[in-house]
């Protein structure tokens, strides 16, 4: 009779364990959506909130210290994320993207290097990975070159091509879980 109210015992416990995480996701979903919702936030405030955590972001000598060892300008929404929202490790979020700290921030030219199947084309010294999906299935650069296409968003796939027209816009979409940026 003993195992029987073990089993109950184990039963209500893993019954309690489903409950709590349910709630959890429950109330991770009205932050994102109560985040994504207030227009008062900016894209990277948004990010913030709806990650849940806050983010320590860098400092203007940092800032410098990257534009000067790649000779670029960042484009402003991208200088805001990373004044504001940058992560200070390896951080993954629920949706399985790591947003890169500064330190592993580099060039798609400089990446490439590191990877023998992949060549760098024009302009990759230009562009600057920030963020990568599931161990690098693909990843995302910003344009800093003082070209056209400055300030868009690269999707870093083997067959790259830009998926929004700014670091802000790319934001909002990837918070709408936006297949397009993929």
């Amino acid at each position: 009779m003993g195992w029987i109210a073990d089993r109950f015992s184990k039963w209500r416990a893993g019954r309690r364990e489903r409950q709590e995480i349910a709630e959890s996701v429950e109330r991770d979903a009205a932050r994102r959506r109560e985040s994504l919702a207030d227009p008062s936030l900016t894209p990277s405030e948004r990010l913030l909130q709806w990650w849940g955590e806050p983010s320590p972001g860098v400092g203007d000598d940092q800032l410098e210290q990257l534009e000067s060892r790649y000779s670029i300008r960042l484009p402003d929404d991208f200088r805001a994320y990373l004044k504001a929202a940058m992560p200070a490790g390896n951080e993954w979020d629920a949706e399985g993207t790591r947003w890169w700290p500064l330190g592993d921030i580099k060039s798609i030219h400089e990446e490439s290097k590191a990877h023998s199947y992949w060549e760098a084309e024009a302009g990759d010294d230009k562009r600057l990975l920030f963020a990568d999906y599931l161990i690098w299935c693909w990843a995302w650069a910003v344009d800093c070159s003082d070209g056209p296409n400055r300030g868009r968003v690269l999707l870093v796939s083997g067959a790259n091509h830009y998926v929004a027209d700014s670091f802000d816009d790319f934001l909002d979409r990837y918070m709408r879980n936006d297949r397009s940026i993929c």
